[in-house]
């Protein structure tokens, strides 16, 4: 709950004004349990029949003040915890964009979605509810039994106590409510992953009549959700009666104990009836408290899955404060007996790995596939750390270049081209949000967009569709030279740019990319081999090393590996 409240320092001080109100209303009933003492006093001691009016005056006043607190606190309260909310999911989404890629890659969509929604919005009753209810009942209960204590000791020490021991009851079963608690939301972040699979992957699990398959194992993941949801409600409900028990023994030893003080006359009726009144305000706020519990089932975990991402630690350490002034021309590459190696993976996908590439060169790399190829690139943007050796630009190492600077200097290009939900000016302005109209038409034009763009319904201005699932591969893969093109990064690289496109598109695409790729630095990642033979150099790669590098008819004539590549495309294609 720290960690949540210190996204927002202010929190504290609207949380601190919720007890506050809490503590006002839990002494309005303190007040009224006085006032009915009074009036009780009063009947039984026959005393003049005019002096009920003020108790019962100063009892009405008392309650329309509760009410008008509870009213104030039942609508602050929502306030507080979304601001907090929204703390929170701000504090994610900016863990997720430190961490990037390399880690966030590494967890499952569903996972993360169930996190950044479901589980923020579960913390609802907690912040609300259940952590400024937990300080007002413990200062109330205990103010209330010191009213208590000053009347008759022993009855005031017992009702403290038995108040007290209610919420530290709890803690006896939080073992088991912990364990039940992290099996609800690994249950949970299964179901909604695997829901979310199953929406996305429908029109698979149609062509291989999977769906009536995939639908048996959610319904079981489904009964297990509820399986594991009851265990925790059990738990919960196990620990809470321990609890219980304590308000019903509390009352009964002190109406037992003050009875039999009242009758051995160490206490007056006046001081029975206010022990009577006071014992049952000064357990009120546990009740309260109990119920703020129950509604906090759910939230207990959900803050502890969220607090699990708000505490991870990125593998890349953005450490540099200062940017070097490079010059103009394209800088030039260097990849020094890189190592690196997947945590899932035994095997290095790069080892020993050394290139050179002058400013300005274009230089193709080739291999099959699990030959780290894009683990070079993956490097090259500091998705990930090498474990050994180093990348160099102009002969610095990207570790002591800002993130932001180091990445602004990379354009990409990949086979996996990703547009956001939002119009094709939107998705191209991600890499120049100041760009002008005129910059815009240049790049769409030399990107080879300027065709479909004006036919498209608002041209620029429409909206592409999640991933961009409105438009075509080929009209997709334009889009993201054309954001390459208006970045105007002095190093770019082409990750497999023309794999997903067919044969009619990819003459266009090709041109495309021949006009991005002057002036400067290339790496073009490439399967399709009639792609690379422009490049000044191609690099072949097997098991994370270089093997080959030179020119097309060069490396077909050694008849190694890349010619073998060469003639597998070729058969494939006959």
């Amino acid at each position: 709950m720290k960690l949540f409240l210190g996204l927002r320092p202010r929190s504290w001080v609207e949380i601190a004004g919720l007890v506050g109100l809490m503590l006002l209303v839990t002494a309005t009933y303190v007040g009224q349990g006085l006032m009915i003492a009074d009036l009780l006093s009063t009947v039984f001691s026959s005393a003049d029949i005019a002096g009920l009016a003020t108790p019962l005056v100063v009892i009405g006043v008392l309650q329309v003040l509760r009410i008008a607190l509870i009213v104030v606190r039942d609508s602050w309260a929502p306030r507080v915890s979304a601001r907090v909310k929204e703390a929170v999911r701000e504090g994610l989404t900016l863990k997720l964009m430190e961490i990037g890629p390399g880690q966030a890659q590494r967890m499952r969509t569903g996972d993360l979605q169930s996190t950044l929604v479901d589980s923020v919005e579960l913390l609802d009753p907690l912040l609300s509810r259940f952590v400024p209810t937990v300080l007002a009942s413990v200062l109330g209960s205990c103010l209330a039994a010191m009213y208590v204590i000053a009347v008759d000791p022993v009855v005031g020490l017992v009702v403290l106590a038995c108040a007290l021991l209610a919420p530290l009851s709890k803690l006896a079963g939080e073992k088991s409510i912990r364990e039940r608690g992290s099996r609800w939301t690994v249950s949970y972040r299964s179901m909604y992953s695997e829901s979310l699979d199953a929406v996305q992957g429908m029109a698979t699990l149609k062509a291989f009549n999977a769906s009536g398959r995939r639908g048996r194992e959610l319904i079981e993941r489904g009964e297990a959700f509820c399986r594991d949801s009851i265990g925790l409600m059990v738990a919960w409900c196990g620990t809470s009666s321990i609890g219980a028990l304590m308000v019903p023994i509390g009352t009964t030893a002190a109406v037992g104990l003050g009875a039999w003080h009242a009758a051995t006359g160490s206490v007056s009726v006046a001081g029975l009836f206010t022990i009577l009144m006071l014992t049952r305000e000064t357990f009120r706020p546990m009740t309260e408290l109990e119920a703020a519990y129950h509604s906090a089932y759910y939230a207990i975990p959900a803050g502890r899955a969220v607090a699990d991402v708000l505490n991870l630690e990125p593998v890349v350490k953005d450490t540099a404060t200062t940017a070097p002034e490079w010059p103009c021309d394209p800088p030039g590459l260097e990849f020094r007996d890189l190592r690196f190696c997947y945590p899932t993976r035994r095997a290095p996908a790069l080892d020993g790995f050394n290139l050179v590439i002058t400013p300005g060169e274009r230089v193709a790399i080739v291999g099959r596939s699990g030959a780290g190829k894009s683990t070079i690139i993956g490097l090259l943007m500091r998705y990930f750390d090498t474990d050994a050796g180093s990348i160099r630009i102009n002969d610095r190492d990207i570790r002591e270049l800002p993130l932001r600077n180091l990445r602004s200097m990379i354009g990409v290009v990949s086979q996996d081209t990703y547009l956001f939900h939002g119009t094709v000016r939107d998705n191209l302005l991600l890499a120049r949000p100041d760009a002008t109209d005129e910059e815009i038409r240049r790049a769409v034009t030399a990107a080879q967009a300027a065709d479909f763009i004006p036919r498209l319904p608002r041209g620029l201005d429409t909206v592409v569709g999640e991933r961009g699932l409105k438009l075509s591969g080929g009209e997709r893969q334009r889009i993201a030279i054309a954001r390459a093109l208006l970045k105007d990064a002095p190093v770019l690289v082409l990750d497999e740019p023309t794999s997903s496109i067919d044969a009619a598109n990819e003459a266009e695409i090709t041109q495309a990319l021949g006009d991005l790729t002057l002036g400067r630095t290339t790496i073009i990642i490439a399967h399709r081999l009639s792609t690379v033979r422009g490049a000044d150099r191609i690099v072949v790669m097997e098991s994370g090393r270089v093997v080959e590098f030179g020119s097309h008819p060069d490396l077909v004539a050694r008849k190694g590996l890349y010619a073998e590549l060469v003639a597998t495309q070729a058969g494939a294609l006959a």
